[in-house]
């Protein structure tokens, strides 16, 4: 493995570590014809996305509204800016990740944030995949 090969596995890790659950963070970029701000349908969508995965109450999905209201637009700012390089982006996108658990874990029971959990990884396995079949 050349050292070329080596630091993009190591961005595309970080990105991957970094980026909120589900792929319907990724269909937004898609729907919203590069605009850098996703509309309500999406966030609705990718939260009832969440809701049905997690099994969460109204009052559950009340709380996780205003957190992917807030975040949907900086993952999309960060995604579109063509001045950031891939390290640069890896690392915003894992502080966004990070605030974004940590307002999420008070909201989920301990079984839903494990399953939270499942799914960034399962979310990762995706982006590696996607990632590779672009090389």
């Amino acid at each position: 493995m050349t050292k070329h090969a080596i630091t993009l596995f190591s961005v595309l890790l970080a990105i991957a570590v970094s980026v909120p659950p589900l792929a319907a963070q990724d269909n937004m970029s898609q729907g919203t014809m590069g605009s850098t701000q996703p509309n309500k349908a999406e966030v609705m969508a990718k939260l009832e996305n969440i809701s049905k995965e997690l099994n969460l109450s109204p009052q559950q999905k009340q709380q996780m509204l205003p957190i992917l209201k807030e975040e949907a637009p900086k993952i999309q700012a960060i995604k579109s800016n063509t001045s950031l390089g891939p390290m640069q982006k890896a690392m915003q996108l894992r502080e966004i990740g990070q605030a974004t658990d940590a307002k999420v874990q008070p909201i989920l029971s301990p079984e839903q944030y494990q399953k939270w959990q499942a799914m960034r990884q399962q979310e990762r396995e995706q982006m590696m995949q996607k990632m590779e079949n672009r090389q």
